[in-house]
């Protein structure tokens, strides 16, 4: 089930919305700058052939191919240890613009313009399958479900793209993580 929790004007603790239907949460996301669609599961195991696969379906919607890849992995905190509420501050990266697949297991994925009161911010549960889009200058983590070891591949249309630069204290970094 998909599930998007927003969060606005700085308040972190709380999200303003949460939203469960597919539909509802593309919407919201794209008002954002992210793209979301979900790619047929079971998933491919080769690199190339997901980068295909994923360039194939985003060409359909008129969206820059990606032409280049990396394969990611983070494991998430055991079951049995206390799950965070808060994300750590290197955890927060700034995209290049890049594409991203979740390969496998659970994670959530934080994403936000967190700078000032203004500042928006979403957590959206995702799943094998889920490609997404994070615009350039886009604050994002991911972060792993307890018990799950979580691979994503990244694409983008360059080498450059793919390499995600650091945030000077990020304001996301004080986002109230549920577990959704």
């Amino acid at each position: 089930m998909s599930i998007l929790a927003m969060y606005e004007g700085g308040q972190w603790h709380c999200p303003a919305r949460v939203l469960t239907h597919l539909d509802d949460i593309t919407t919201a996301l794209a008002e954002q700058g992210v793209e979301l669609m979900r790619l047929a599961t079971p998933l491919a195991t080769d690199s190339a052939e997901l980068l295909n696969q994923c360039a194939a379906l985003i060409v359909t919607k008129g969206l820059p191919e990606p032409l280049v890849s990396r394969k990611d992995e983070r494991d998430g905190v055991p079951g049995y240890a206390e799950v965070p509420t808060q994300l750590a501050a290197e955890e927060v990266t700034r995209s290049a613009g890049k594409w991203l697949l979740l390969c496998a297991g659970q994670a959530r994925l934080c994403v936000g313009e967190a700078g000032g009161v203004t500042g928006r911010a979403s957590v959206l549960a995702c799943h094998v399958g889920d490609l997404l889009w994070l615009p350039a200058g886009m604050e994002w983590a991911l972060v792993p479900a307890p018990s799950h070891s979580c691979r994503w591949l990244s694409m983008a249309s360059d080498e450059a793209a793919l390499n995600d630069s650091d945030t000077k204290q990020s304001k996301l970094s004080e986002l109230q993580l549920l577990d959704i």
